[in-house]
């Protein structure tokens, strides 16, 4: 299986390599009779996935580059294919995304860049991308976020034995800091898929390290219910956070990304935005030390259900 994954990988970078070098007609014909890959009954084509890729590169600050559009296409392919699920899961359902929806996403985006969603539309037009690749991608991240709260966070259950190991190791001198922490989550579905998962991840903490947005690049490739506000974890608990990945996470300064840390979830990328003194010290309520690990739990049953969704149904295509 690893050597045809393998395979499968060098042919998808091979023939981006070829695509993107290929002149203006050429390139949009041959991009036009192209499958990248197939998911159910929904085919995901190489014009879908440049549109992508384009989006992804104008909005993160990644330099556009053949290097960069090639170690972040496995990545937002995967994505992609991720959302298509997501939204074939989401209608199985009976689960809407309403315009409105769509529209208030987009707003958010827009201010978060000290801009307007008709003025974000509009420079992206101007950059020769499709405006409708951002809100299709919006679409899936909202049906994604309910299909989460409503089947997944009704099972999560943080017992009060976990709340008090939390809180001992509060009392026992482990770091108390809140860090606002952002995320990008990329799945491994697969062990086999790990190795080339963390080089996938250490391409990209090499751009974010280079200054590419963290915020836009959570959202294009992230698989965390966060990536539709950009991998934003909020206010976080060091104490609350399982030791496999505190351990990491203490040590990183203000403003630094980490290196890729490996989960039961898949393969994280931190960074740490701001830090405080944990309200109340290491007398914090039980509230404060339960939602975090809720999170994490909430985030390994969401990765679980999108490989099961993966196993279910999946039939993938190289583009060859």
């Amino acid at each position: 299986m690893r050597r045809r994954m393998a395979r499968a990988r060098l042919a998808l970078l091979a023939f981006l390599a070829w695509l993107m070098a290929a002149p203006g007609p050429a390139w949009s014909q041959a991009a036009a009779q192209r499958i990248a890959a197939v998911v159910n009954d929904d085919v995901i084509t190489t014009v879908d996935l440049i549109d992508r890729i384009n989006l992804g590169v104008a909005t993160s600050g990644l330099p556009n580059d053949a290097a960069t559009r090639q170690r972040l296409a496995p990545q937002v392919l995967r994505s992609f294919i991720d959302e298509k699920l997501q939204l074939q899961e989401a209608r199985r359902l009976g689960i809407e995304v309403a315009e409105a929806e769509i529209d208030r996403a987009l707003d958010t985006i827009a201010q978060r860049n000290q801009t307007t969603a008709p003025e974000l539309t509009r420079y992206l037009a101007e950059l020769g991308l499709n405006p409708r690749a951002l809100r299709e991608q919006l679409r899936a991240q909202i049906a994604w976020i309910k299909i989460v709260g409503r089947e997944l966070r009704p099972r999560i259950v943080v017992t009060q034995d976990q709340i008090d190991l939390a809180a001992r190791r509060a009392g026992a001198g482990v770091d108390d800091r809140e860090l606002l922490l952002s995320e990008i989550l990329l799945p491994v579905y697969d062990r086999a898929q790990e190795e080339t998962v963390l080089a996938d991840a250490r391409g990209l903490v090499a751009s974010l390290r280079g200054g590419a947005a963290f915020a836009a690049v959570a959202r294009q490739v992230s698989a965390a219910a966060t990536a539709e506000n950009g991998g934003d974890l909020g206010w976080v608990p060091l104490r609350a956070i399982t030791p496999e990945l505190r351990d990491r996470i203490a040590r990183l300064p203000i403003g630094e990304v980490s290196d890729p840390v490996p989960s039961p979830a898949g393969v994280h990328i931190f960074l740490i935005r701001d830090q405080r003194a944990a309200a109340g010290g290491a007398q914090a309520g039980p509230e404060a030390i339960r939602a975090p690990i809720e999170q994490q739990q909430l985030e390994r049953q969401a990765t679980r259900y999108l490989r099961d969704l993966r196993r279910g149904g999946l039939v993938a295509r190289p583009m060859l």
